[in-house]
């Protein structure tokens, strides 16, 4: 067994973790983890890593974003969705180290993280989840905080979201104190929780408070009425934490669950004497999970153009740990090569520039030849934009935007179409744009290029359901990207670039496993209501109202 200090990228900030890799001969298995509230890898996950490593599995430990020493302003911010997205950037990094078997992914999660893995499990294809003592029901936990506990704890969240809303400093809650205190975990049991430090560690058990409006509303033991996944629940009878009975209904629920229970409370299942108990009866289980796996169930083929960068690079990120099979394309074979780096060799890079046919020909052909003939999905992503004045830009300029923008799309298309057309349920993702819902000044060529995709879009959606092919399009406002930087637009600072990457590439991925929708719109909140208001506005108006925007 060696550990090593590991890190990997979750939406642009680093996550910090350790890899255990087994002595073992070929591929193995690998158990991913994280700890729950507030929790960091030095308290006590080692004990259970190094149990499993010495069974044969490989093991990923990570810290959270904004936690232990992963990376991530501000400090202590519990996000459920960042957190989320956590575990698919940390699966993503499992499965692309070639020790690691892909169709062996492990999910293990402790408390608030038991209801994380519950969550994550389907959509990352686990192959098992181990969930400890889980979260599962978010209004039985405020229930067993007690009215007045959970009233003080809403006054503090309430004060936090609104310094956030003022883009201040949080306001922290501690994780864990005395009955009555502010605290999050206030039950007579929760003094156990700072047993777990490591002497000499230091820990910061803060909480930014706003994480107290969101818990109530977080029920993950929902998923476990169609999670097709094994599960093993381990459930304290004594927890005061995390109410026993939610965990027990979860597990009782789930078509594949194993139920275990121990007369303990909520911080001993790890440390002796419970943790030894605890962690053999994990061994157990996925012995026998892990012996009835068949490999990565019903492991999906994609094509994705302009993948070195952006967009196209976290939506690579997100398939990969999905368990999909990549052909990831770009005209950059450096940066194509960073990715590899980052994803693993059993997925195919290839540079390719889609405004040349032959070029697209070649590498479509050639990935389908790997794939029985076929492939599932072609994710239309790559563009070029250049803003600014249209008579300050070169006529070879606009020519670009149109060619990668307008005829990249049709040519990869029109020549992907004997190949998905081979697939069950193949599908066309086309990169659109805000920028298609009314012509930018500033970005005429930008706009009208994407005003072609979204009719193209729509066309095809019509057309091909005949063969069985869904064509959707995926329409977000302005997103920090390399291609953003360099945008400095009156439009753009006034709308202000709000999205990442990491939120376009959700989006995809919730599109790719979805045949209803024709267009996607990827916006913040804010974001939202604006584009509603200006698209139900008379045409006078909505013209004055871009006019104003763009500064024009």
């Amino acid at each position: 067994m060696n550990k090593s200090d590991i890190s990997f990228m979750s939406d642009s900030t680093r996550c910090a973790g350790w890899f255990y890799l087994a002595d073992v001969d070929g591929p193995a298995p690998c158990i991913v983890m994280a700890h729950g509230l507030a929790g960091v890898k030095e308290m006590r996950l080692d004990a259970y890593a190094e149990r499993f490593a010495a069974q044969g599995y490989h093991v990923l430990v990570f810290d959270y974003r904004h936690f232990g020493a992963s990376e991530g302003s501000p400090r202590q911010l519990l996000d459920i969705g960042k957190q989320h997205g956590d575990w698919t950037a940390a699966v993503g990094y499992a499965r692309s180290r070639h020790e690691v078997d892909p169709s062996g992914i492990v999910l293990w999660g402790s408390s608030l993280s038991g209801g994380h893995v519950m969550a994550m499990a389907e959509s990352l294809r686990a192959a098992a989840v181990i969930a400890q003592i889980p979260h599962t029901d978010g209004f039985a936990s405020v229930r067993a905080l007690g009215p007045s506990q959970a009233l003080k704890l809403t006054g503090h969240g309430l004060y936090d979201a609104a310094r956030a809303l003022l883009r201040l400093s949080p306001h922290y809650v501690n994780a864990s104190g005395e009955p009555g205190s502010p605290a999050l975990m206030t039950a007579p049991e929760a003094r156990g929780y700072l047993h777990l430090v490591p002497v000499g560690h230091h820990f910061d058990e803060r909480v930014a408070a706003r994480f107290a409006l969101a818990v109530g509303l977080y029920s993950p033991g929902r998923k476990t009425r169609t999670l097709a996944v094994p599960i093993l629940v381990q459930v304290a009878s004594k927890d005061q934490t995390t109410p026993p009975a939610a965990a027990i209904k979860a597990a009782r629920q789930t078509p594949f669950g194993v139920l275990k229970a121990y007369d303990i409370g909520h911080f001993e299942p790890y440390v002796d004497p419970a943790f030894n108990g605890i962690v053999g009866d994990q061994l157990e289980f996925l012995q026998v999970a892990l012996e009835r796996r068949t490999g990565l169930p019903d492991s999906r083929t994609v094509v994705i153009t302009g993948a070195a960068a952006g967009i196209g690079r976290a939506a690579a990120r997100r398939f990969a740990a999905l368990g999909w099979t990549l052909c990831v394309t770009d005209v950059n074979s450096a940066a194509l090569q960073s990715l590899r780096e980052e994803l693993g060799d059993r997925h195919t890079y290839a540079t390719m520039n889609v405004t040349d046919k032959d070029d697209v020909s070649r590498v479509l052909a050639d990935f389908a030849a790997k794939h029985g003939g076929s492939f599932d999905l072609l994710l239309n992503n790559a563009g070029v934009a250049f803003l600014g004045d249209f008579e300050a830009r070169t006529l070879e300029q606009h020519e670009l935007v149109t060619g990668v923008n307008v005829n990249g799309v049709l040519n990869c298309t029109y020549l992907a179409f004997p190949y998905l057309s081979k697939a069950e349920e193949a599908k066309v993702i086309n990169m659109c744009s805000a920028a298609a819902e009314y012509g930018l000044p500033s970005e005429a060529s930008y706009s009208a290029s994407k005003f072609w995709v979204r009719g193209f879009t729509e066309a095809m959606n019509i057309e091909w359901e005949q063969h069985g092919i869904h064509v959707c399009d995926i329409m977000p406002n302005f997103v920090a990207t390399p291609m953003m930087d360099i945008a400095h637009t009156e439009l753009v600072n006034s709308v202000g670039v709000k999205l990442t990457a990491d939120d376009v590439a959700d989006t995809i991925t919730k599109a790719a496993g979805d045949r209803t929708r024709v267009h996607w719109k990827v916006d913040t909140t804010k974001g939202t209501i604006l584009r509603a208001i200006n698209n139900r506005c008379p045409a006078p108006i909505r013209r004055s109202l871009i006019k104003r925007l763009a500064g024009y």
